[in-house]
């Protein structure tokens, strides 16, 4: 029998268990039994009350015996007395504890003392993991000192662990041998002198190495292992102690990793992974070392009837991995294409992959092939994985790897790639809400996140309460400001009553805009505000910070290519606000360059595929046409000219920002003041020239058209209960019938 207290501390009728302290809180109760236990034995008060907390464990000993343990808490103020099962199944001997007993602290050596492997193995789980949660000895030194001596006295003498990398200032990258046949791992704790802790990210365990070894890699908190430590791997049925030696000064990651001279891309993946779920610097690091140590760019050749292919658009974000790119397949030997995990493990797309023609280049000259996309929802990373792979799996069971070449890392040129990836003509709504939609709505969020004020500029001395706000979004197009600057400050009441601002969202133009606003106010005297964003953030995110700007409670959202060509036009659109409709919006006629219309207020009609788009009311004819020029609630205006309430403004929340680089925003904008029970209002006496899209068609993202079917897709996926509505109700105007063919106007988007 082990010895661990005296008799005067514990007092029993039958047989007595040692008794010893794992932290000055906690005792252990130790019983040694002949015979193996197959049962818990039961431990209660002699009141037959239910002792909690505490735990039970039974440690196999070689000899065929069972070493009983007990883990409860240490009785504080007066004796308490237990029933405990020992000995004889069934026989209960009563056990009284003094609390001022002079307890002595578990002894290592003899606690392990002939328990088999699979009882240490037991045994260290539960002290590493439930015991330590259950009595809270995460901070106990006592507790950690008794740890690293049971870990120590395990092994005899542990092989060794190896630390191989920087990863960032807290994490490193730490390799150890295991036994091939040591199995699954369930957990890796680290155990030094400053405390344990188990290891948030599962270890990778890479592919065979010499005398029956597998390689493992582990990442760990610098903090602890400064001056050596343990790492005890338990698995389903064993135990491995490795010493982690003294951390020297580390090479970086990617220093390390070119030293290797050898590729592994599932460790490489692993890494990525691990460090995407850390810190801002964590993940700046992923990217790092994915852009100074690159996989090597592979794709399936073929040739003689063999199937080629190659994977040249692969976004990972934290909504799932978006591939696209071809393949030809003559002899139709292709069963699919999988994409894989960081384990290295094939994953089929199954409903989210599409495939349509297309053409690719081969040797100089243009060949037919399958174009694909495909998005798998469960392989997601917080930091772009610039190199998915996939395979090409063929009917005969081979696999062709294809890995695309390192993706770019800013979220707008990715997606412009996204938007590339499907020709317009083979575009359906299925595949931007099953394979486009996720990953463009994450990249739009992330370029959002960097899209800030900057800073501003003021030219002259601003109104402290005018009576409107016009903010105009610049985007790369500054050939109007001349004439619209003009045009402000040839009306007088705009020049006396109203402040501008422009809203810069190409920031590379800041100081040539800077300069050109400068030289302008000078000619006319008339005060201007330049906001310069950090960089481009689309349409919406330049008028919402133009709005946050704003000093008045009515803000005017102007493009930069609308041009005024008469005198109280804002003037007028201000004095139609309010009133018992509760106006919160009011759009003025717009005209082409030779005179034609432009918009006389906005209407949603589907086109000949059911999809709802933005029309305008009389677009191309005459200035004068008659219905044109009649004041009415309309369905909704144009953001190329709106004068709105801010109040309403501010409480729909503004321009929704989730919208690509500028499509469908003001109509959303329209539907929420709607919604909010607001009308808008379209005022034609209000006359402007609007060089249409002249920012917008710099954007080459936008020409491709898919930015557009996917802001449509986006809006009528959020408002066609309401459209419906509308066109069923003809509430507030539908569009009159039997005036002008709308065949011109399918895609037309505000």
């Amino acid at each position: 029998m082990l010895e661990f207290a005296s008799s005067d501390a514990v007092r029993t009728t039958g047989d007595a268990p040692d008794v010893c302290l794992l932290n000055p809180e906690t005792l252990l109760l130790i019983w040694d039994m002949p015979t193996r236990l197959w049962a818990v034995p039961k431990l209660e008060t002699t009141e037959g009350k239910a002792i909690s907390p505490q735990a039970t464990l039974r440690l196999p000993l070689n000899g065929g015996g069972t070493r009983l343990l007990r883990l409860i808490r240490r009785p504080k103020d007066e004796p308490v007395s237990f029933l405990a099962e020992a000995g004889t199944l069934g026989r209960k001997d009563e056990i009284t504890i003094d609390p001022e007993g002079d307890f002595e602290f578990a002894n290592a050596s003899m606690l392990l003392e002939d328990v088999t492997p699979s009882g240490r193995l037991s045994l260290m789980s539960a002290l590493l993991g439930a015991w330590a949660s259950m009595f809270r000895t995460r901070r106990s030194k006592s507790y950690t000192a008794f740890l690293n001596k049971l870990v120590s006295e395990i092994v005899d003498t542990p092989q060794r662990a190896k630390a191989v990398a920087k990863l960032s200032d807290q994490q490193i990258l730490i390799s150890a041998g295991l036994p091939v046949a040591f199995g699954d791992i369930e957990a890796v704790y680290i155990v030094s002198s400053f405390g344990f802790r188990r290891l948030a990210v599962p270890p990778h365990e890479s592919s065979e190495g010499p005398q029956g070894k597998k390689q493992t890699y582990m990442i760990a908190d610098r903090d602890g292992t400064e001056n050596g430590a343990y790492l005890v791997v338990t698995g389903g049925r064993a135990l491995a102690i490795r010493h982690l030696a003294a951390t020297p000064v580390l090479p970086s990651l990617s220093r390390w990793w070119l030293a290797r001279g050898k590729s592994d891309a599932d460790l490489r993946e692993y890494i990525i992974g691990a460090m995407a779920r850390g810190d801002t610097k964590a993940r700046k690091a992923a990217l790092e070392f994915q852009l100074r140590c690159p996989l090597s760019s592979q794709r399936v050749t073929g040739g003689g009837g063999l199937p080629s292919g190659e994977v040249d658009l692969a976004v990972t974000t934290a909504r799932g991995t978006l591939i696209g790119g071809w393949y030809r397949d003559p002899a139709e030997m292709i069963a699919s294409i999988d994409i894989l995990d960081s384990k290295g493990t094939a994953h089929p797309f199954g409903d989210g992959f599409y495939r349509y023609a297309g053409n690719v280049m081969d040797d100089d000259r243009t060949v037919s092939a399958t174009g694909f996309v495909g998005f798998y929802r469960d392989i997601q990373s917080q930091v772009p994985i610039l190199q998915p792979r996939s395979l090409m799996r063929l009917t005969s069971g081979s696999r062709h790897l294809m890995v695309p070449t390192a993706q770019p890392i800013d979220p707008a040129e990715a997606r412009a790639r996204i938007l590339r990836a499907v020709p317009p003509q083979h575009l359906t709504d299925e595949i931007i809400e099953n394979c486009l939609a996720p990953v463009i709505g994450d990249l739009q969020q992330k370029l959002l996140a960097a899209a800030k004020t900057d800073l501003t500029i003021e030219f002259g001395e601003q109104l402290k309460e005018p009576a409107v706000s016009i903010v105009v979004p610049l985007y790369r197009v500054l050939d109007f400001l001349r004439a619209q600057v003009g045009a402000f400050a040839c009306d007088p009441w705009i020049s006396r009553y109203c402040e501008v601002i422009y809203v810069l969202d190409s920031p590379e133009q800041a100081e040539e805009c800077e300069h050109l606003l400068r030289g302008l106010h000078l000619l006319y005297d008339m005060p201007m505000r330049l906001v310069v964003m950090t960089r481009n953030g689309g349409y919406a995110r330049a008028c919402n910070s133009g709005a946050e700007q704003a000093r008045s409670d009515l803000i005017a959202m102007l493009n930069s290519d609308v041009i005024p060509y008469q005198i109280g036009w804002l003037e007028l659109m201000a004095s139609k606000m309010g009133g018992p409709q509760d106006v919160a919006a009011v759009g003025p006629k717009l005209l082409f360059e030779d005179g034609s219309l432009q918009h006389a207020g906005m209407y949603f009609a589907r086109n000949e595929r059911g999809q709802w788009l933005n029309h305008h009311f009389y677009k191309g004819l005459p200035d004068q046409f008659r219905d044109a020029n009649v004041e009415r609630s309309v369905p909704g205006i144009t953001g190329a000219c709106m004068l709105l309430h801010r109040g309403a403004f501010n409480d729909v929340g503004g321009f929704t920002e989730d919208y690509v680089i500028g499509d469908y925003e003001d109509s959303d904008l329209c539907l929420k003041i709607r919604k909010a029970d607001f009308d808008i209002k379209y005022v034609p006496d209000a006359s402007l020239y609007h060089f249409e899209r002249k920012s917008i068609s710099t954007h080459t993202d936008y020409m491709l058209g898919v930015a557009t079917q996917y802001n449509a897709w986006l809006h009528a996926s959020r408002w066609s209960d309401m459209l419906e509505d509308f066109h069923k109700n003809d509430v507030p105007q539908n569009r009159p019938q039997n005036r002008v063919s709308d065949k011109d106007d399918q895609g037309e988007a505000a």
